[in-house]
């Protein structure tokens, strides 16, 4: 064990069963006063599942207090406000923060609803192991009803067993609208052979990662909305553009294919780029702009991988200035465009240069404590932060700290 090491096991109440219905005030520290609030809590309501949460967060604690120096607490949010109650357990994390050094958390949670509190404790330090705790059902219940419920929420099961056969009905009745069902068992083949062959090549994993986190990141709060709205219709449109390119061109079956492939692969690079974009903004918005070199990187490679494709295809198709000449000085011009690229993301790169994208960072020694926060940053490259125990603003030069993962480590 690495000496200055540790850890604090969470337990997050965010809708406050705790206070509402134990009495019991957050931040609850220490494994004997949680194993008290989850007894007031199961006395006052043993249906609520907090309770057994509690009660896990204190053994995964005998667990952990085994091997390492461990501490367990309980943060009890606001009702089902969602910012009043991650307010309210920032605050609280910051209390049990001042009186220990945590260089990790071991968050156990009962649900997804106390999972949104992850970027709160993610902003402190790093999360080293999650757990969920799920109560069983009656033993004459349990074989069917919990079985069925566990593995729903696998999500490769989900989309295997679920997503697939939703498709091929909603294409049934897409079909049947437009009074062509004949074509039901041939989109039906398409719609199963497309997925067996993702599935197959690993594909369908990183569409899967890349589809979820368009749809966690989808909220009218943030400033990206319109591009992740706009990520999604381009892809559809994309889809349909094709559709119409492959159905609506006279020519043969290949000559159909390339022409639609064209069409599929200039929609799925704006997609892509839409998507870097509010990755982007994402970054900025939340106080991850160390990411922004990384998304131009990946809108980079985008295009620049599109513009070979798209040659190539161009070669295939037979147009009159497209020869293996013409290709090769566009791979080459690709090249030079990657080259360009790599070098202009060097200004971007956030994790060594001093700017007022780090006010508000959180501020740690080498050991993983945490100091306090970010506050101005000054002239002659120096930072301001003031510290969580003095409140007083320290001023600390380049070269004395590091950017890290959104965090500032003082050497």
């Amino acid at each position: 064990m690495a000496e200055g090491e540790f850890y604090l096991v969470v337990c997050v109440d965010r809708d406050n069963d705790l206070g509402k219905k134990a009495n019991v005030q957050g931040p609850v520290i220490g494994r004997e006063n949680c194993i008290k609030a989850a007894a007031k809590l199961a006395i006052q309501d043993p249906t609520d599942s907090d309770s057994n949460s509690i009660f896990g967060a204190v053994k995964k604690f005998d667990e952990v207090k085994k091997k390492m120096r461990a501490e367990v607490a309980i943060l009890t949010g606001y009702g089902k406000t969602g910012f009043e109650s991650d307010r309210k357990i920032n605050q609280q994390l910051e209390a049990v923060l001042e009186q220990y050094p945590i260089t990790g958390f071991v968050l156990v949670t009962d649900g997804a609803e106390d999972d949104q509190i992850i970027p709160v404790l993610q902003s402190r330090a790093p999360i080293i192991s999650k757990e969920t705790i799920i109560v069983k059902q009656a033993s004459e219940v349990e074989s069917t009803y919990y079985t069925i419920k566990q593995a729903l929420k696998d999500p490769d099961f989900a989309r295997t067993f679920i997503l697939v056969p939703g498709v091929i009905v909603l294409l049934w009745g897409i079909l049947a609208f437009l009074g062509s069902e004949k074509l039901f068992f041939q989109s039906m083949l398409l719609v199963v052979g497309s997925y067996l062959i993702l599935k197959g090549t690993g594909i369908e994993e990183n569409i899967a990662k890349a589809t979820g986190s368009v749809t966690k990141s989808l909220s009218l709060q943030r400033v990206s909305f319109p591009f992740y709205l706009m990520t999604i219709l381009l892809f559809i449109i994309g889809i349909y553009a094709t559709y119409l390119e492959f159905s609506l061109n006279g020519k043969s079956i290949f000559d159909k294919s390339l022409v639609a492939i064209g069409q599929l692969l200039l929609f799925l690079a704006l997609t892509s780029i839409s998507f870097v974009i509010a990755k982007s903004v994402d970054a900025i918005q939340l106080k991850k702009a160390y990411y922004i070199r990384k998304y131009f990187l990946s809108g980079s490679a985008t295009l620049i991988l599109w513009f070979i494709l798209e040659a190539g295809r161009k070669v295939i198709v037979g147009e009159p200035y497209a020869d293996l000449t013409w290709f090769g000085l566009n791979v080459v011009i690709s090249f030079i465009l990657a080259l360009i690229a790599y070098r202009v993301s060097k200004i971007l790169d956030l994790t060594k240069k001093i700017t007022k994208l780090l006010v508000g960072l959180p501020v740690y020694s080498k050991d993983g404590k945490w100091l306090g926060s970010v506050e101005s940053i000054k002239p002659k490259d120096e930072i301001a932060y003031k510290n969580n125990k003095t409140k007083k603003n320290i001023s600390i030069k380049s070269g004395q700290f590091v950017l890290n993962e959104g965090k500032i480590i003082i050497n």
